[in-house]
């Protein structure tokens, strides 16, 4: 894999090109802005990292020139800065910056992400040179199996095995871009299939990475609910070829409903990137520390009174996503407040704050989907003042800010469009019965007539 770097501060191109070194990742060095454009066309890089404040032409200013060209204007893009100002923050997160990173760069902090940009590219790359989406992983003890499943998937995946729960371990570990499917097959020594799916899924998270699907390759007896439970799927084995890939797009490509599949994506891998998405956009725009809140989903409280939305919606399944920054009225102006630099009420830029905050998350969120095949299409962000109460999620965390402000993100799958709480599916309300028509009223000579008849004489 390879990054052009561009900053004119030789020591920060060299901590960021040793850095990059011990993920095997060539570096192309440039000291100006207009110099990396040049090098863009020469090397075709996988990823760029741009500094905000450059010579003849600004990290921000190539950002832009790239996004108007014909030439991979979807390259992934890091943006890093001494300083975080809003102006910057919103004209980086309008330019479509894959993450943004602040001076001195700390490297327990950045790897991880940076990580994460490489896999996003990975994944852009091969669907532009036309090759197999995902990256799949097959583990299993019977070499006769793995010599006759591979060639099989090759078609539609790009595909790697290996012979034990160690040596999978140990591969997915060393890999820049995780593998998008494993398929472990039952009983395979020293770490066995229940273990190694753990350990998949706990390395990706460390990682920064989404975690993987993973499927059983299970053998002839049935499979205890319990453990089936742990994987995305169970796939029955076969020698018989067309079976055997039958049954493989049935479980993992043919029969995995779109919704839930997005559903149990949100719900299981993708907290870790929330969680950083929100500390990083919201603490860099108020400059200041954002705390994460307890474990997970419940047990806080979180004020309520106040939803700011954005709507992603994937137009050839139906999928719609909203991602939401629940809070209370008075946090959210002292939010705003803090944000702006100034005093600010709700009405008087508060509620717009709030919007700018939530479109930036969702934005974060959609390029961490599309490298998982959902090409989710951003909606303008939408706030609610009526009195909103707990705004259902697939997945919520709440933070707490430095001068005390607790908010809460969320993430929802629906499947037709929803009001911001509650209203049923727009499906549901298209398919009711019609309200039955009123009577029509009797002609007025007939009203007149039965009045005169009703008159005593």
């Amino acid at each position: 894999m390879k990054a052009l770097i561009a900053d004119d501060d030789r020591i920060s191109r060299a901590v960021l090109k040793r850095l990059l070194s011990h993920i095997n990742v060539e570096v192309v060095e440039a000291d100006n802005g207009l110099d990396a454009l040049n090098l863009l066309e020469q090397v075709d890089p996988d990823f760029i990292v741009f500094d905000v404040q450059m010579p003849i032409l600004s990290g921000l200013e190539a950002l832009s020139a790239i996004r108007q060209s014909q030439f991979r204007p979807d390259v992934p893009v890091i943006c890093i800065s001494a300083s975080g100002t809003k102006e910057d923050v919103t004209r980086m997160l309008a330019l479509g910056v894959s993450d943004y990173l602040l001076k001195p760069i700390n490297p327990v902090e950045a790897l991880p992400r940076i990580k994460s940009v490489m896999l996003r590219s990975t994944q852009r790359r091969k669907r532009r040179d036309g090759g197999p989406l995902n990256s799949l992983l097959i583990v299993g003890a019977d070499p006769s199996f793995l010599a006759f499943a591979k060639p099989l998937l090759e078609q539609d995946f790009e595909v790697s095995e290996m012979s034990s729960g160690t040596q999978a371990a140990l591969r997915f570990r060393e890999a820049g871009a995780k593998p998008a499917i494993v398929c472990l097959s039952e009983g395979l020594p020293l770490v066995n299939e229940d273990v190694l799916a753990d350990v998949i899924r706990k390395m990706a998270i460390q990682d920064g990475a989404t975690p993987p699907q993973i499927f059983l390759l299970a053998g002839g007896a049935a499979v205890d609910e319990s453990k089936a439970l742990r994987y995305d799927g169970v796939i029955r084995k076969s020698f018989v070829p067309a079976q055997f890939v039958e049954e493989f797009r049935r479980v993992v490509m043919s029969d995995q409903n779109a919704y839930e599949k997005l559903r149990h994506l949100v719900r299981e891998g993708l907290r870790g990137e929330l969680v950083t998405a929100t500390q990083q956009t919201i603490g860099v725009m108020m400059a200041s520390e954002v705390t994460l809140l307890g474990d997970g989903n419940e047990g806080d409280e979180t004020p309520v009174g106040v939803c700011s939305r954005v709507t992603m919606h994937e137009p050839a399944s139906g999928l719609i996503l909203h991602a939401e920054l629940v809070t209370g009225r008075p946090e959210a102006e002292k939010i705003g407040s803090q944000v702006r630099k100034r005093p600010t009420t709700f009405d008087d830029g508060g509620s717009k704050v709030l919007g700018e905050l939530v479109n930036a998350i969702a934005g974060r969120m959609r390029d961490c989907l599309l490298s998982r095949g959902f090409d989710l299409k951003m909606g303008m962000p939408e706030t609610s003042t009526d009195e909103v109460g707990d705004v259902p999620a697939d997945l919520a965390v709440p933070f707490r800010c430095s001068e005390g402000e607790v908010f809460r993100v969320g993430l929802r799958v629906v499947q037709g469009a929803t009001d911001l709480i509650g209203e049923a599916p727009a499906e549901a309300v298209a398919s009711a019965e019609p309200p039955a028509e009123p009577p029509a009223e009797p002609p007025a000579e007939t009203v007149a007539a039965q009045a005169s008849d009703d008159v005593p004489s």
